[in-house]
């Protein structure tokens, strides 16, 4: 006859209880069992559970805490322990687990699991031995997957795993299989859960033509809500091991810091290839609580060992392109009247064949001094005062000038009627000179001038017209440079602007000037600056164009751009053009392309072309030229996701890339500090990606 019998032990009175004298069970941590037949030793207090074997163990507060279900258990009520010599199923707040043997100490909520298995979130651990206590379980020669299926398509086996629920998980000596075939190593791997978890790591395989077969591994650490520390290992098959790390600190109200270094050692290559860059931000202290002034220091540097070091590997940098080396400085002091700024600036461009620096232009150091607006003696005028000094070298030349300069300004906005404003200015600027070298002296060239806008404004848009005018002294003098060829009338023009925005999707904007100067003689068409239109429209979503022309009635066009783009995130199409008067005839054209073939496909494209083409006339064209040609194809499978690109573009880099991103490695939810600094500091980078 089959038996149901149900038994309640108390942790806290188990030790003292008679075999059949259970106290009451309200208010204390228990377990409690049902079993269809049960034995039970009265000298050594074990009770043997056999047939639809059900324990429950209950928290002080009566909620449910683990739910084991086996075919056979042992209780031990003087040990405080459960054994089960076969396959048992545990079911807590982490997951289930399955076992096929193990025992539980519920007085200290530890335990042993031999050949353990657990399901939790999206990913599926195993462990040859699995020892679990109140914080967590330790997985002896383990595996982890986010494959579903039996046997998994891939894998990763560890010596160690630590999983702490809604915390994280940490492995250590790591090896990644796809199916049965062992693919590359791993030191340790960091996966976290939910918020609170500091660290992370991140592994992405792929391949492209210069490098072969790579690994680029980063380690992410969040010190705490203001720093976050990032460590790059990287394997290239045909290059060597390259490490590099990143650093981000952000303080609004006080720092904004970032520095990042990369570094490699070429196979063959006697030298390092390296690359440094970052900047920061800092708010300074006052000297003393009298002092109400605010200090600032800021600073940006960004050096290379060669100019080609970026675009070798790091394809989606801006700089791969544009491979200068540059490096500033400033210190600022700000009050309630002024601001002084004391800085430092460096520029260096490549040679020609991309194969060292070259010095370009520098300004070490810079002074810079500034007013806001002011009132002197109670006129009802505003004056400014600006002035600069600078060490400078100047592009193309080979010394240094001693140079500066000084502005006074005083100007008023006076309202003529409603909705019509006159802001007229007058100013003086004086230049200086320093000889640094053999020949010519010290100068000073003095300089005056004024402007007034006179500007019409209405809810749908403005119209400005101006006036601006100015002249230059003889150098060293006080006299009009009459005898230069222009006279010394540097500027004497009028203009005009329209600007309209009938609806905030929608506006117009027109605008030139016209020459008044009369040293010269010149016609209507010579003295009208380029006519400049632009236009931009954006009926809904998804959908705007922009133009802007140019038109010179002297010389012809200028220049002509237009960009159009139609569609979401996932399905669209851009195009642009442009066309300049420095080569007429030859037209730059840009078009990009995304799509996803049907609504729930896995596959997803985008392409880009550019181009230059030649106009002969006529709608004929000829001398085409492609310069950039790609194509990157985006494939979510069962386990993870794969990115494919196909790029060709000018400066020899013809690559096939992928990578390979396990669903493991999706990002966890948004961190604004991470997303803010990749706005601050490297704007290029796409939403989500931790790295160049």
């Amino acid at each position: 006859m089959k038996k149901n019998l149900l038994l309640i032990i108390f942790l806290l009175a188990a030790a003292k209880a008679g075999a059949y004298d259970l106290p009451s069970s309200t208010g204390a941590h228990h377990v409690r069992f049902s079993a269809d037949n049960a034995l039970f030793n009265e000298y050594t207090r074990a009770i043997d559970l056999e047939g639809n074997v059900k324990l429950e163990e209950f928290g002080s507060n009566g909620r449910q805490v683990k739910l084991i279900r086996a075919r056979t258990l042992t209780v031990n009520m003087a040990s405080n322990t459960i054994v089960s010599q076969e396959d048992f199923v545990m079911d807590d707040d982490t997951g289930t687990v399955y076992g096929k043997s193990g025992f539980m100490d519920y007085a200290k909520e530890s335990g042993r699991i031999n050949y353990g298995r657990l399901a939790y979130k999206n990913f599926v651990i195993r462990g040859r031995v699995v020892e679990f206590d109140s914080t967590g379980y330790k997985y002896k020669k383990a595996s982890i997957t986010s494959c579903d299926e039996e046997p998994p398509h891939y894998r990763l086996r560890s010596s160690r795993l630590y999983l702490a629920p809604d915390r994280y998980f940490l492995a250590y000596n790591n090896v990644f299989f796809i199916g049965k075939v062992p693919v590359f190593y791993f030191p340790v791997v960091y996966k976290p859960f939910g918020g609170g978890t500091p660290f992370v790591s991140i592994f992405r395989p792929g391949y492209d033509d210069r490098n072969g077969f790579f690994i680029k591994s980063s380690y992410i650490y969040r010190v705490n809500r203001e720093t976050r520390a990032k460590l790059y290992i990287d394997y290239f098959e045909k290059r060597g091991f390259g490490t590099g790390a990143e650093l981000d600190y952000r303080r609004p109200e006080k720092n904004i810091s970032n520095v990042s270094i990369y570094r490699i050692k070429e196979y063959g290559v006697e030298k390092d290839r390296w690359g440094l860059s970052g900047g920061y931000w800092h708010h300074l202290n006052r000297f003393n609580e009298s002092d109400s002034s605010q200090y600032y220091s800021q600073g940006f540097f960004r050096v290379l060992s060669d100019p080609k070091v970026n675009n070798d590997f790091f394809r989606n940098n801006p700089f791969a392109i544009s491979p200068d080396e540059q490096a500033s400085v400033a210190l600022t002091r700000a009050t309630g009247f002024s601001v002084t700024r004391v800085s430092a600036f460096g520029r260096e461009t490549h040679t020609a064949d991309y194969s060292a620096f070259q010095k370009a232009n520098s300004s070490i150091p810079r002074l810079d001094y500034n007013t806001v607006p002011f009132r002197l003696f109670k006129l009802p005028v505003l004056h400014t005062f600006s002035a600069n000094f600078e060490n400078a070298r100047d592009e193309g030349r080979n010394f240094t000038q001693k140079r500066g300069g000084a502005v006074w300004t005083v100007s008023r906005s006076v309202p003529l009627a409603p909705r019509v404003t006159l802001s007229p200015a007058v100013y003086y600027d004086q230049s200086v000179f320093i000889s640094t070298y053999t020949g010519p002296p010290d100068t000073w060239v003095g300089r005056y001038g004024g402007a007034a806008n006179l500007r019409y404004d209405r809810s749908w848009g403005s119209f400005d017209l101006g006036y601006a005018y100015r002249r230059r002294l003889l150098k060293n003098k006080t006299e009009l440079d009459l005898k230069a060829a222009d006279k010394g009338q540097e500027t004497n023009s009028v203009s005009g602007q329209v600007f309209v925005m009938p609806r905030f999707n929608t506006y117009f904007k027109l605008y030139s000037s016209y020459d008044l100067r009369d040293y010269y003689k010149a016609s209507f068409s010579q003295r009208l600056a380029p006519v400049t239109g632009e236009v931009f429209y954006a009926p809904r979503p998804g959908v705007d164009l922009y133009v802007e022309d140019s038109y010179s009635f002297h010389t012809g066009n200028q220049r002509f751009v237009t960009q159009a783009n139609l569609g979401g995130p996932d399905n669209y199409i851009g195009g642009g053009a442009a066309n300049y008067s420095n080569d007429p005839k030859a037209w730059i054209v840009s078009n990009t392309l995304g799509f996803r073939p049907w609504k729930n496909s896995g596959w997803r494209a985008e392409t880009v072309v550019r181009y230059r083409f030649m106009s002969r006339g006529h709608f004929q064209y000829n001398d085409l030229r492609f310069f950039e040609k790609g194509i990157t194809l985006y494939r979510d499978f069962h386990d993870f996701r794969t990115k494919w690109d196909f790029r060709e573009r000018t400066g020899g880099v013809k690559e096939f890339f992928f990578y390979i991103s396990l669903k493991t490695n999706d990002p966890a939810p948004k961190d604004d500090l991470e997303e803010k600094s990749r706005e601050y500091w490297r704007p290029w980078r796409k939403e989500g990606e931790v790295r160049d």
